[in-house]
């Protein structure tokens, strides 16, 4: 019985050394998944069989140092952040297209229905407009608004890295 305590203790230590090393909102849920993995790979390790301190010992020296996953886990979180960072620039690539669409569409129908004297109302050819503008200039600006807040990170990084005065030299 004792045994099953020192191994418990030791995966405890191991799970803790990780966990303290990451955002507090995401600890309970990594912990669960290590957890997890660390007493399946025991379970295989151990071929079923009931585990000791080195069986234990052995397998968290294989999956690596507490440090070693707390960067995979940054690795990954990076990784995930540039994905979803693509698929939501892809989105509003998709949005804008539709926008100008619908904006042109609504510029055509307006000029069709002043023609053709059913209407004497602008808005539509106005909203149209003003649409289709708004995505022409999100084009244009969008890219340089982007590189001006990369630009601001850098400098702020660098301000940092040199103290908290205002001046760098």
């Amino acid at each position: 019985m004792g045994g099953c305590i020192v191994v418990g203790r030791i995966i405890d230590q191991y799970v803790d050394a990780v966990t303290q090393q990451l955002p507090i909102g995401v600890r309970k849920s990594v912990e669960r998944k290590l957890k997890d993995t660390i007493y399946d790979k025991l379970d295989e390790y151990t071929n079923g069989q009931r585990a000791v301190s080195r069986d234990v010992r052995a397998v968290l020296r294989e999956m690596g140092s507490p440090d070693e996953i707390v960067n995979a886990y940054y690795e990954e979180a990076a990784r995930r952040k540039k994905r979803t960072k693509k698929e939501s620039d892809q989105n509003m690539e998709d949005a804008s297209k539709v926008i100008f669409g619908v904006s042109v569409m609504l510029v055509i129908l307006g000029m069709i229905l002043l023609i053709a004297g059913v209407t004497s109302n602008v808005f539509p050819i106005l909203l149209g407009a003003v649409l289709a503008l708004s995505v022409m200039l999100s084009k244009m600006f969008g890219p340089t608004i982007e590189q001006l807040d990369a630009s601001n990170k850098k400098l702020k990084k660098r301000k940092a890295s040199y103290g908290d005065d205002d001046e760098m030299l």
